[in-house]
């Protein structure tokens, strides 16, 4: 069977590269270098390929047909879209999709009732390549995208969005090759984008929600963090549920490693690890 190696949540805050000439030098240089330490554990557990939860931009989708959970079934997934490459200066990433994995996570999770659709067509966009690009920049390890729905209501209980966790953690371990798997999560803190209240941090919370990520208080995350919760928070606070994901996979195990590196003109930066072999 396949193994879980390692599980990293990270932020896909693109002002690291669109904002990079306004930010904070000194701030900036010591986000890069917790990027580097995540690289190097995630490089320790020696993963095979790579299984990425991140949330859509209404870039693959819109309001018109949003699914909720879709696995990218295509020989190869890579971007980003145009524009957060030439504007945003989002690095580009490109990685070969393992599809008889791919086919596998999906066929399953239908049979179990996770809420999953599929797309052949489709572009990864810088939820997956901001944090790919510093945690794997040699794009040489396989990668399945699932691709979420954090921003067209209504949106799924974050319980079910534990609950994928949990499902793919058993999916791969029936997977019957004996691939490393590492697992992405790609997340950011209370955050409001665009609009009056463009860049609103409320420090109060999102140190209350770090303080949870710390403890692996999990219970604790399900039972407040919820859905209504987060959207009172700000706009694109609701892509925290890509990290309730990756709790389904490590349960109330605290992270190997946390850090929150707020970097001055760019914003909030979380990163997690933990170090499951």
């Amino acid at each position: 069977m396949a193994e879980i190696v390692s599980v990293v949540a990270s932020t896909h805050n693109p002002r690291i590269c669109w904002n990079r000439e306004q930010a904070n030098k000194q701030d900036l240089e010591a986000l890069i270098a917790v990027f580097a330490d995540a690289r190097r554990m995630l490089a320790d557990s020696r993963p095979d390929l790579i299984v990425a939860v991140a949330n859509d931009h209404l870039d693959n989708f819109f309001f018109d047909n949003m699914p909720t959970f879709a696995v990218g079934i295509a020989p190869v997934a890579e971007g980003p879209f145009w524009y957060e490459r030439e504007i945003m200066l989002v690095p580009q990433y490109r990685a070969q999709v393992p599809l008889s994995l791919a086919h596998h996570i999906l066929r399953k999770g239908i049979e179990r009732g996770i809420q999953f659709s599929q797309v052949h067509d489709f572009k990864i966009d810088h939820a997956f390549t901001l944090p790919l690009a510093y945690l794997r920049p040699e794009q040489d390890l396989g990668l399945v995208p699932i691709i979420t729905n954090a921003f067209g209501y209504p949106l799924a209980e974050n319980r079910r969005w534990y609950e994928l966790g949990q499902f793919l953690r058993q999916a791969i371990r029936e997977w019957p090759g004996a691939e490393r798997v590492a697992m992405l999560g790609s997340f950011n803190l209370n955050v409001e984008v665009g609009g009056p209240k463009a860049g609103r941090y409320k420090d109060d919370f999102g140190n209350r929600m770090l303080a949870l990520m710390s403890a692996g208080a999990r219970d604790e995350i399900l039972d407040t963090l919820t859905v209504p919760r987060l959207i009172e928070e700000g706009n694109s606070t609701a892509e925290f549920l890509n990290y309730v994901t990756m709790l389904g996979i490590v349960e109330d195990m605290p992270p190997s490693f946390i850090s929150h590196r707020p970097v001055r003109g760019v914003g909030t930066c979380p990163i997690a690890v933990w170090k499951l072999a």
